[in-house]
């Protein structure tokens, strides 16, 4: 699996942003934004969304994962000055997408605990 820093690099490099380019856009420092492309630390969701935007392309190409999205909600050791609150835009494409994602993927964890339920109910029945 690519890591998201692999796939910054590329995504940047494609755009012709140079790092400093890519940072100023998204209102962070450059020495933050190149921990993202080491993979040393991860973008919270927000702005992950923004750099969707910024390079335009889908916040599902950028991660597979996404845990991965909420895992760091702070830049850790960065030239960020002040306390950092995400903010989630509720109305968002991406998020609305992702919601339903996770909504589709618990609706197949309840129908299989559901099965084994019913497994277990009837393996207790038949043993009486």
């Amino acid at each position: 699996m690519t890591t998201l820093g692999t796939k910054l690099t590329k995504l940047r490099r494609n755009k012709g942003y140079s790092q400093q380019e890519l940072a100023d856009k998204l209102g962070v420092s450059q020495p933050a934004y190149h921990k993202w492309e080491t993979d040393d630390v991860k973008p919270d969701l927000e702005t992950l969304l923004k750099v969707s935007q910024v390079l335009g392309v889908d916040l599902n190409d950028l991660t597979d994962d996404y845990n991965s999205l909420i895992q760091n909600s702070q830049f850790r050791g960065s030239n960020i000055v002040g306390n950092h609150q995400p903010v989630i835009n509720m109305n968002s494409p991406e998020f609305m997408n992702q919601l339903l994602k996770n909504q589709e993927q618990i609706t197949q964890i309840l129908l299989i605990q559901n099965k084994l339920i019913e497994t277990f109910t009837e393996n207790i029945k038949n043993s009486k």
